[in-house]
């Protein structure tokens, strides 16, 4: 069976990526807009590999969701108030991004791991990070993965200078049973803490934060990974590479 993942092509905004520029010596973050109209349509890859090829070629008005449509396999995506405010007779062909629209499939799919650096801290290495994922989970020793680095990364100059390396990144795992990512995710943040790797954090608001190497919260069948490269200002340039099979 194919590997199924969800394409969003977002008309409205133009871009769903981050927008990056240069102002003076100083790096601007803009982060990505908040789909308010585009398509969608399912993708099957027989192999990892056609799944990297697919990765490094996304457009910056394109993201993926891991879950797939409990409808049709393509159509127009809407936010959930516009598609209620539509009329009953013109919502075919219709649905909005949520977990009411969206599932996860019975076949296989896409484990991805969201690896950020600590707020005030470096970010891991590349060998780093697959170290640690495959120490906490011995089984995928073996398992053939992709790693890309996020969109935030390796931003140069115009003339060549390293303005920013690696910040963020992420691993892809194929799965044969999409429907247990959700555990998955779960049982490689409770391996994460019994191994050393977690630690606390206090908001502003003086909440405790629980923290591991990995986002927790984006294991939800509707959710958009911006794996697109960013938008770049004037007199600056994105150098990430294409995505890595490891």
């Amino acid at each position: 069976m194919a590997i199924m993942v969800t394409v969003i092509s977002s008309d409205e905004p133009r871009r769903l990526t981050k927008r990056i520029t240069l102002q003076g010596e100083d790096l601007m973050t803009e982060s990505g807009g908040h789909l308010l109209r585009g398509t969608y349509a399912v993708r099957a890859f027989d192999t990892l590999a056609e799944f990297a090829e697919m990765l490094g070629a996304l457009r910056t008005n394109e993201a993926l969701v891991y879950g797939v449509p409990k409808g049709p396999a393509a159509g127009v995506v809407v936010t959930k108030s516009k598609l209620a405010a539509m009329p009953e007779n013109k919502r075919e062909g219709h649905i909005a991004r949520t977990n009411d629209h969206f599932e996860w499939s019975d076949g296989p799919g896409i484990f991805m791991i969201d690896i950020d650096p600590p707020k005030d801290g470096p970010a891991l290495s590349k060998e780093e990070a697959i170290a640690i994922v495959r120490r906490v989970a011995p089984e995928l020793n073996d398992v053939l993965m992709i790693w890309y680095p996020s969109s935030s990364s390796y931003i140069y100059a115009d003339d060549g200078r390293e303005l920013r390396g690696l910040r963020g990144q992420r691993l892809y795992i194929p799965v044969s049973n999409a429907r247990r990512i959700p555990d998955l995710a779960n049982a490689l943040w409770d391996r994460a803490w019994a191994a050393g790797h977690g630690s606390i954090m206090v908001s502003k608001a003086g909440q405790i934060l629980k923290r591991a190497f990995f986002d927790k919260s984006v294991y939800q069948p509707s959710r958009l990974d911006f794996a697109a490269g960013a938008s770049t200002g004037q007199g600056i340039i994105q150098k990430r590479g294409l995505p890595e099979l490891v």
